[in-house]
């Protein structure tokens, strides 16, 4: 391994593994560009291109970090989904509370009402309240290495995939999702007849309405907890990716990928199926 200048240690302890030059290069110039700030919060940083990871809980918890969530989840969703690696560096920055959390959110990146939880923002850096768990840290990742993989993602698969992972398990190099919060509004929505047809979320550009967006994660998610228990997940992410230009909101690879069956029968089926579906 490979180690930054020593001007940045000790509160800069950076180390990379072996990888493509360029990535190694503009992730240690990013380091050294947050240098001044991170010394200045007595954050710990670990470059791991094409991650920088920055946090304020010590050594040991950003190392754990790094290697049981960020780097676990990214092996497997690249191995599993993600054919083109990020070509640019992804900021992590690891608050351990809501105080730094919300504080430098507010003094980094104006963002004057962070998410209860983290966010990614679209300049690639994602800013997490760890101390609230590590389910966000891996559903923000999603995101990250979607963007390169699939850019014209719609919102709608987007926040599906990274809301699959939100809760999920992994091992032996592999990622699958599992029940979590999410499951009970949709099934009561579901019982009281209140759901809209899956057709209307995937054609639907406001994903984020305020009146169903979080309806619109829970269907999201669980349908595409559905595909990976049929084991179509990943068929379905490669041929909606194949054909976005031509099918931009994935119905129709959708419609493709459950033949014979009509997608009026899937829905009934996916629908019966969530209400087999238990949490806590």
């Amino acid at each position: 391994m490979t180690h930054l200048p020593a001007l940045l240690l000790p509160l800069l302890v950076c180390a990379a593994p072996a990888t493509r030059p360029d990535i190694d290069a503009a992730c240690r110039g990013l380091a050294a560009r947050w240098q001044a700030r991170f010394e200045a919060e007595s954050l710990h940083c670990v470059v791991w291109p094409p991650f920088v990871i920055a946090g304020d809980g010590g050594p040991a918890r950003i190392a754990a970090y790094r290697d049981r969530t960020i780097l676990a989840a990214a092996n497997a969703l690249w191995a599993t989904f993600f054919d083109r690696r990020p070509s640019e560096p992804i900021l992590i920055l690891l608050f351990e509370g809501k105080d730094n959390y919300r504080r430098l959110a507010k003094e980094w990146f104006k963002d004057e009402d962070p998410p209860h939880f983290g966010y990614f923002r679209h300049d690639n850096i994602m800013v997490m309240n760890v101390g609230t768990g590590t389910g966000t840290l891996v559903h923000e990742l999603v995101h990250a290495l979607l963007r390169p993989d699939f850019p014209d993602a719609p919102s709608w698969f987007n926040e599906g995939l990274a809301s699959l992972y939100e809760q999920c398990s992994l091992a032996g190099g592999k990622i699958r999702g599992l029940e979590n919060w999410r499951l009970p509004a949709l099934q009561d929505a579901i019982r009281k007849d209140k759901l809209r047809p899956l057709e209307a979320l995937i054609g639907d550009p406001r994903f984020y309405r305020a009146d169903l967006v979080g309806t619109n994660y829970a269907q999201a998610r669980y349908l595409m907890f559905y595909l990976q228990e049929k084991g179509k997940l990943v068929e379905y992410y490669r041929a909606f990716r194949a054909a976005a230009g031509q099918d931009p909101t994935g119905l129709e690879a959708l419609k493709k990928i459950i033949a014979p069956q009509t997608l009026e029968q899937f829905e009934k089926d996916w629908r019966a199926w969530v209400l087999t579906l238990r949490f806590g």
